[in-house]
């Protein structure tokens, strides 16, 4: 039988730098995955000039002038209607995405000095234990 001549702390600073840091940057990125698919950029983008939720009016059979300008300042009134929405729901998942991209980093920056802060922090108690 072997004994492990590293002490238990290497191990910890092997994984909190190593496979611990892999796996903070995963969740960040399964963070902004999850806000790209919730506000559907893509989709949004594919859709901006479509009219609001499909609606709008058939232009009909022959051609009555007062049916088809009615129609046409209908459907291009929802096209328009349709549009602001999507460029907000865009810019709200824009600002959504960046505050967690934002938010992620400050995370991982956190999670560097982790340890250096605990034991700051550890050393910090003992003085005032002392003192």
């Amino acid at each position: 039988m072997q004994e492990n001549s590293q002490p238990m702390i290497w191990y910890y600073f092997k994984w909190h730098y190593g496979k611990g840091f892999k796996e903070a940057i995963n969740t960040i990125k399964n963070f902004l995955w999850f806000v790209a698919h919730f506000f559907s950029f893509k989709l949004l983008f594919k859709t901006l000039f479509a009219p609001w939720k499909r609606m709008g009016e058939s232009y009909g059979e022959g051609f009555d002038l007062g049916a088809f300008a009615s129609a046409f300042i209908v459907n291009s009134l929802m096209r328009v209607v349709g549009f602001i929405t999507r460029i907000i729901i865009i810019f709200v998942g824009l600002v959504t995405y960046v505050a967690v991209l934002l938010f992620g980093v400050a995370v991982l920056f956190i999670w560097m000095f982790a340890p250096v802060i605990l034991m700051g922090c550890v050393l910090l108690a003992v003085t005032f234990i002392i003192v």
